[in-house]
């Protein structure tokens, strides 16, 4: 059953991580594999997967800064949006939430419950939205002032990869068995970072699930140093490129592009089917935008013979499930 968070505490919060279980998949859909599942979808139905481990930093900063509202932006289906949402009606804060394009005559699932939830949405064009990282965004929009604290699209800062890193040591402290690599889906890279530099015993692999492979790379390149990590990610492995035992010698993590479906939210009728079997056999549901192409990209590699028989494999659910009703 989902856990909830209930108090802004970082015990609390850690606490909770260290209960979250881990499920192994059976029924050979990963012949030579030991593939297991933490299940961070768990920690929370609103909060959920690593945005909530993005989130609790943050928030515990916002709270120190004696900040009323929090700001953020993100796209109709936007799993931060949902979060932030429900963060600031469990903790007490206004929340405003930016988002991509002009507003619809009928909102998305995502964004009415943000609605409800109490967050004030803003709409801006797609040519303002992509300056949402330069410097006067925020006060081109008048939402600079006294008590506002901005969080960027993704949970995407220095605090919101310090949640990632509590996440990899959990795991390295929590693991059932010594697993040989942990997977992560990357949207901003920001994860696979925190992974990177906090698991020690084992190799972090990344799956990109958009077209902008160098810019993950990029952006997790520059929080390992921001964190003091000097080693060099690989460049992006692309589909189709032979990449023998790579993943199990290279303790400094890598990325796999070309594993995003055809773009960032897109779900192929292969990916559909994935989903489904992958469902039917574990009984985890599997989220649309992130994990079934995490588990579609270790299918395609272990079907290639990339990966030495007998590893360990962990898949780390990273939540949003909110977001499939985007596809009913």
């Amino acid at each position: 059953m989902p856990h909830f968070l209930d108090r802004l505490d970082l015990q609390v919060f850690t606490d909770a991580a260290f209960r979250i279980p881990y499920q192994q998949v059976r029924g050979g859909l990963f012949p030579g594999l030991d593939v297991w599942v933490r299940r961070d979808d768990l920690i929370d139905p609103l909060i959920s997967g690593n945005k909530a481990y993005k989130l609790i930093h943050n928030l515990i900063e916002a709270r120190n800064q004696r900040a009323e509202t929090i700001v953020t932006c993100g796209g109709a289906w936007s799993n931060h949006i949902h979060s932030v949402a429900a963060s600031g009606t469990r903790f007490g804060f206004n929340t405003i939430g930016i988002i991509r394009g002009e507003r619809p005559p009928v909102l998305s699932a995502t964004l009415r419950d943000a609605e409800r939830l109490g967050m004030k949405l803003i709409f801006v064009t797609r040519a303002q939205y992509r300056r949402r990282y330069e410097s006067g965004f925020i006060e081109e929009l008048g939402l600079e002032n006294q008590g506002v604290y901005f969080v960027p699209e993704g949970g995407a800062n220095l605090a919101g990869v310090r949640g990632t890193q509590l996440l990899g040591r959990v795991i390295e402290r929590t693991a059932p068995v010594d697993f040989d690599q942990v997977w992560v889906a990357c949207g901003t890279g920001a994860t696979f970072a925190g992974l990177s530099s906090s698991i020690q015993r084992s190799s972090v692999v990344g799956v990109e699930v958009l077209k902008a492979g160098e810019s993950v790379r990029k952006s997790a390149q520059h929080w390992l140093t921001v964190l003091g990590q000097s080693s060099e990610i690989n460049k992006s492995i692309q589909a189709g490129v032979q990449v023998p035992h790579l993943l199990s010698n290279e303790r400094m993590g890598c990325l796999l592009g070309g594993y995003h479906g055809g773009g960032y939210g897109k779900l192929s009728a292969e990916l559909r089917e994935l989903q489904r079997i992958l469902e039917d056999h574990s009984g985890i549901p599997i989220e649309s935008v992130y994990i079934v192409k995490l588990f579609n990209a270790l299918q395609k590699i272990n079907n290639s013979g990339n990966i030495s028989h007998g590893e360990r494999v962990l898949i780390v659910h990273s939540g949003g499930l909110q977001g499939r009703r985007g596809y009913e």
